[in-house]
């Protein structure tokens, strides 16, 4: 009878081992779902070739109403590109030299360790709100995603929009978008 209870015990723990593990809780796993959803700085999302990497936009100092976007773009593609408009919050936003290109195999910084910016300066959203981004591209089109702000602080302190003012107040025109660019939404997953 020991034996049989033995025996017993024994299939229970190996048929419940699976499921006790954890290590598979089907498609809705918590595990699984994390890359599909925002779930703080470092948004990514993808404009043809051009892979846009850890996307956070930076708050200017207190007042400033400024924000720097940091991210780096990297052009995946056997052909250059240029990086010719961008929007944060739906209003312009100043690229360092008015566009930067994008060579076949670069990887380009911006905000961060750059001499590359994107710059908004009429930023009016509070701190940790998702705002809406778009960037331009000559080739890749145009991509829209939502960016997590943050305050200049810890990891970002001394990060700031440069120059620290705009040499000209940005203009809307929706002919700076670039010409028959397909617009592309992208879904923005955590890097």
């Amino acid at each position: 009878m020991k034996r049989t209870h033995a025996l017993a015990v024994a299939s229970l723990i190996l048929l419940a081992a699976p499921a006790l593990t954890g290590c598979f809780s089907g498609k809705e796993a918590t595990t699984n779902m994390q890359a599909t959803m925002n779930s703080g700085n470092g948004v990514s999302a993808q404009a043809g070739d051009v892979h846009i990497e850890n996307a956070t936009l930076v708050m200017g100092p207190t007042d400033s109403k400024t924000a720097t976007l940091t991210t780096r773009l990297v052009n995946a593609g056997p052909a250059k590109d240029v990086l010719v408009y961008a929007t944060v919050n739906g209003q312009p936003a100043i690229i360092t030299g008015d566009k930067v290109d994008l060579a076949p195999g670069a990887s380009v910084s911006f905000g961060f360790d750059s001499k590359n910016w994107i710059n908004s300066y009429t930023f009016d959203k509070p701190v940790s709100t998702y705002v809406p981004v778009e960037l331009g591209f000559q080739n890749a089109g145009l991509v829209k995603f939502s960016v997590l702000s943050v305050p200049p602080v810890g990891y970002y302190e001394g990060i700031a929009p440069e120059p620290p003012t705009a040499a000209v107040a940005p203009v809307a025109s929706a002919s700076a978008a670039p010409a028959g660019a397909a617009s592309a939404a992208a879904s923005p997953s955590a890097s």
